[in-house]
């Protein structure tokens, strides 16, 4: 399976999500367009654009259902967001996830339950000898 090409923009994650939680049945343009259009206005057009770009660079793969077609996410949220976030630390904090780290803990964007799950996905990486 190829890579993904680039990155998200906002409105491209909104889909994205949306078909991640469409699951293993896929979304046809008409669900995408329904779910986008509960939360703001969009035209189907605009949708329609956005998901086939997506498919072209490799985000959602399309399948043959009746007349139209529905679509799948190429990756799942997981690798996705792994690989959004390894993109994001690597572009501005030099590749140093501790660099990112600090800054959120020096902005107070980390609150206490935040900080027990971290302490605690922390303490399991070492114990699995991760890095």
């Amino acid at each position: 399976m190829a890579r993904p090409e680039g990155t998200l923009t906002g409105a491209q994650l909104e889909i994205m999500q949306i078909v991640w939680a469409g699951g293993q049945e896929g979304m046809t343009i008409a669900e995408i367009w329904d779910r986008v259009s509960q939360g703001r206005r969009v035209a189907r057009t605009t949708v329609l654009t956005l998901v086939q770009r997506l498919a072209r660079r490799g985000w959602l793969t399309r399948k043959k259902d009746g007349r139209g077609h529905r679509y799948l996410a190429a990756r799942t949220r997981g690798q996705a967001t792994g690989r959004i976030a390894g993109e994001f630390v690597d572009e501005f904090f030099g590749g140093s996830a501790s660099e990112l780290v600090m800054s959120l803990l020096g902005s107070n964007r980390i609150g206490p339950e935040d900080l027990a799950r971290l302490q605690k996905v922390l303490r399991e990486s070492q114990e699995r000898g991760g890095r």
